[in-house]
């Protein structure tokens, strides 16, 4: 299915937007500088959830936003009357409205990349006034996808095999947050969502269950008919087997289930923890699934909503044993389903004290990003007119990385992967890099069996497909070393400045660094 996008592109315009952007760009073409050839790169200086890689995503979002790029009249009125001087230069807004994205190139990283700090995930290069103005929405457009993806396939390693459902809708900033989670959940691994809308623009498999006010909404058997499924009366039919049962159960919940199954039986997974979970809820559902496989239709399952969710998936498994080997009936593939405001920490208790749960629907924290609200990205200059640019800090770690670069991505004979900056012009000799850690200056020399470059041009008409970045993503985790992807104790991936690379880096520092005198 074609992407067609998440829901901001009604406000995705030259105005989402910093307002000092838009006098930095005035300045420049006041001093004639708008044209100015410039490279920008986008990075982050620090791996969120305490982890240590993250998942580029949003590339898709900011190729459409920079193909797309035109200032519109409203908008050029908008800046006339709010933001520059009554007395600014006409000139500049003609400037505004011929302006466009086509003297404008961009490389990036694959969709779903694993990237690590310091790493060029896009590079823009163009003309000073447009790449200035783009910066906000590039950040904007990448760090929440990007922070999503991440924090998604960090539940996807705890989840193990069980299905992973997004369930945050309902919890996210707003409907376009609510789309993004969504679709970048998905991305980092997640299996579905219970978003119709990201399933109708997105292609992403919609699953979902029925809420306590449709349980509630029963009160006896009286206020469901009877309807026949394949010559079966699916409420008589449920009766007989909750009687055989002997047990005493909520009778308004047990109407409410025989309700769904009659009008979605292909997907009777119900929510049983209104009144009982044990002693209602799963006999219930049990009475039910069995009618209905009696007319030759499988059940789905039960969803978990409260109480210890791990014990509970464990005693209703056992249940459905208890049952199905009474009523000679298959019950090996009935679900347990568990949701309720999961995390990690929730995640990796449930594998420490064992469950049985087959699915988990995970909103809030997923979708907020618990953890981390944001990722720290950040947008800087590496060129100008044709010269290498620098910025220094008063943190090192802030210091920039200049010029133009590629990153390779290296495999070694010793299963070893390192990822390597370079200059962009930059061909290793012989395929072997000679190579320096620029923080403890060791050196490197590193002999690889496989290499990889990461920054490739990016066309616009590139057409998005979020299912090929998730199964790029997918492949990425797999193979890559879990030292570095584990959520315990995880190790920093190697990064490293080719020789080259460094003593330009180092020259650029020495030339601009200021000395302090001591007299």
């Amino acid at each position: 299915m074609q992407q067609t996008g998440g829901g901001h592109q009604d406000i995705l315009g030259a105005l989402l937007n910093d307002s000092y952007k838009l006098v930095m760009t005035y300045s420049f073409f006041q001093n004639k500088m708008e044209n100015d050839q410039t490279a920008f790169e986008l990075l982050f200086r620090k791996c969120p959830f305490g982890g240590q890689y993250v998942i580029f995503a949003g590339l898709n979002e900011v190729v459409r936003y920079i193909k797309n790029f035109k200032f519109t009249e409203e908008e050029i009125e908008f800046v006339k009357q709010n933001i520059l001087p009554s007395d600014a230069n006409p000139k500049f807004f003609e400037y505004l409205r011929n302006l466009d994205s086509s003297q404008v190139k961009i490389r990036a990283m694959p969709e779903g990349s694993i990237c690590f700090p310091k790493e060029p995930l896009i590079s823009i290069e163009g003309p000073q006034g447009i790449c200035q103005l783009i910066e906000t929405a590039v950040i904007n457009l990448v760090s929440f996808p990007s922070l999503i993806a991440t924090n998604a396939s960090r539940m996807r390693q705890l989840a193990g095999s069980a299905h992973l459902l997004e369930f945050g809708l309902r919890r996210a900033q707003g409907p376009d947050g609510g789309m993004s989670a969504t679709q970048y959940s998905f991305l980092g691994g997640f299996d579905g969502t219970s978003n119709m809308m990201a399933g109708l623009r997105l292609g992403i498999p919609v699953s979902g269950t029925i809420a306590h006010s449709f349980v509630t909404s029963f009160s006896e058997l009286n206020d469901v008919e009877s309807a026949e499924l394949n010559g079966v009366n699916i409420k008589l039919r449920a009766i007989e087997y909750h009687k055989k049962m002997g047990v005493k159960t909520n009778q308004g919940e047990l109407a409410s289930f025989i309700a769904y199954a009659q009008s979605c039986s292909n997907n009777f997974l119900c929510l049983v923890d209104t009144y009982h979970t044990l002693k209602s809820g799963v006999p219930n559902f049990l009475a039910v699934a069995f009618a209905l496989d009696d007319a030759g239709i499988k059940a789905k399952g039960i969803r978990l909503d409260s109480g210890d969710l791990a014990q509970l998936s464990i005693q209703a498994k056992e249940i459905f044993k208890h049952y199905g080997d009474q009523f000679e009936k298959d019950v090996s593939h009935l679900k347990v389903a568990a949701s309720n405001d999961i995390n990690e920490e929730a995640l990796i208790h449930f594998n420490k004290k064992g469950h049985k749960i087959d699915i988990f629907g995970i909103g809030t924290h997923l979708v907020t990003c618990q953890k981390q609200p944001a990722l720290g990205l950040v947008y800087k200059l590496v060129e100008c007119k044709n010269q290498i640019v620098m910025k220094l800090s008063e943190e090192y770690d802030k210091t920039t990385f200049p010029g133009q670069k590629n990153v390779y991505r290296v495999y070694t004979r010793s299963d070893q992967c390192v990822d390597i900056i370079t200059s962009i012009n930059y061909l290793p000799e012989n395929n072997e890099f000679k190579c320096i850690d620029h923080i403890n200056k060791q050196r490197y020399h590193i002999k690889p069996t496989f290499i990889e470059s990461l920054l490739q041009p990016v066309d616009y008409d590139y057409v998005p497909d979020l299912h090929a970045a998730k199964k790029h993503c997918t492949k990425q985790l797999k193979e890559f070393n879990t030292k570095v992807t584990r959520l315990e104790s995880p190790q920093k991936h190697l990064v490293l400045m080719s020789t080259e690379y460094y003593q330009m880096f180092q020259s650029k520092y020495d030339e601009i660094a200021i000395e302090e005198v001591i007299e």
